[in-house]
């Protein structure tokens, strides 16, 4: 009878061990299936998006805000919905362009097995962090990213409908107001480059460096903008005296159609900040001519400050050669607060290639 007993309580334990091991089995192939990830929104420098919808079914964001924080990078931060969600099937995606009043608004199917490779791949958990982020573009063009501490991996590409918008508000319709200002000048330099969303620019290995003989001068920064509204800034950690003596490392980045500049003359205390639009050209230019590898960047951009701390030179340096890109005259800030990026452009200029 004991043994009875005996036999019988073992084997309810074995059982009970047994739906323990098939629970946490069922629940551990769930949580494989669910990761810590957040939505994100993106828009191009100098072409913002408003009146911004995402919804990822199980995650989303928006905003009333006009924002043009850079192709491809995030604007703001969100959590939302539960810790840990299911990888999306599609994304529903609401945004009014700026630069052509239109509202564009559709669903873009997303590939889930490749985003599921994707957090696999990079490990992604409660320490590497992940981002889906929809990019939002005239012409109706969106971009969705897999984003993870050092990796942005485009995961889709669509284009959506959309429409003039007579029903948007006036201060985002009419374009006459200070705020936009700035960017109506942008639009008639570069106009809007549908292509530029159309067809992923390309990226390189390059540099800004910044070359000056004068020590009563100091080169203090630039930022570079490419036609897609990709965009980054540049800082001045060492500075070089001699052009043929600068440094070759570099990081990822996309050909310039747009260069500010800011530098400040140190006798007077006077700042420079310039704005300035590239050669047209220079993209066919720098395809002919780069050189780089896995360590090294051999094309680079350089400026030059003159002696007389007013007029810079813009070369492209590459392995062999340096080529004269352009030379102006810096724009005296009216800005107490040197605010980079709205800058007065160069009025004086003169341009060595077309």
């Amino acid at each position: 009878m004991n043994l009875k007993i005996h036999l019988m309580k073992g084997n309810r334990i074995a059982l009970n061990w047994l739906s323990l091991i098939l629970i946490l089995g069922v629940l551990y192939s769930c949580h494989k299936t669910k990761y810590q990830w957040e939505p994100g929104i993106s828009a191009p420098k100098y072409y913002p998006v408003g009146d911004v919808k995402v919804n990822f079914g199980n995650a989303g964001h928006g905003t009333l805000t006009n924002f043009e924080n850079g192709w491809g990078k995030e604007y703001g931060g969100v959590v939302s919905g539960d810790k840990y969600k299911e990888i999306p099937k599609d994304v529903f995606i609401h945004y009014s362009s700026a630069a052509e009043n239109y509202t564009y608004e559709g669903k873009v199917n997303l590939p889930q097995k490749k985003i599921l490779d994707l957090f696999r791949k990079y490990k992604i958990n409660d320490v590497n962090f992940a981002h889906l982020v929809v990019g939002m573009a005239p012409g109706g063009w969106v971009r969705i990213w897999f984003t993870t501490v050092d990796k942005q991996i485009e995961v889709a590409k669509a284009k959506l409908k959309g429409h003039y918008d007579t029903t948007l508000g006036g201060g985002f319709k009419n374009k006459n107001s200070q705020y936009w200002r700035k960017y109506k000048i942008y639009w008639q330099h570069h106009g809007i480059p549908y292509e530029a969303w159309a067809n992923n620019e390309k990226e390189y290995y390059y540099d800004i460096k910044f070359v000056t003989q004068n020590k009563n001068a100091k080169l203090d920064r630039s930022y570079v903008v490419s036609a897609d509204g990709w965009y980054s800034s540049f800082y001045t950690e060492k500075l070089s005296e001699d052009i043929n003596n600068v440094s070759n490392n570099g990081s990822k980045g996309k050909i310039p159609v747009h260069l500010s500049v800011s530098w400040q003359d140190k006798s007077t205390g006077t700042y420079y900040d310039t704005n300035i639009v590239m050669p047209k050209t220079l993209k066919r230019l720098f395809d002919e001519t780069y050189q780089a590898n896995d360590k090294l960047a051999y094309s680079n951009f350089i400026i030059e400050l003159e002696n007389d701390k007013q007029h810079a030179v813009v070369y492209l340096k590459t392995k062999d050669k340096v080529i004269k890109l352009l030379r102006f005259k810096g724009e005296i800030s009216s800005k107490k607060n040197k605010d980079f990026g709205d800058y007065a452009y160069a009025r004086e200029i003169e341009y060595f290639i077309p």
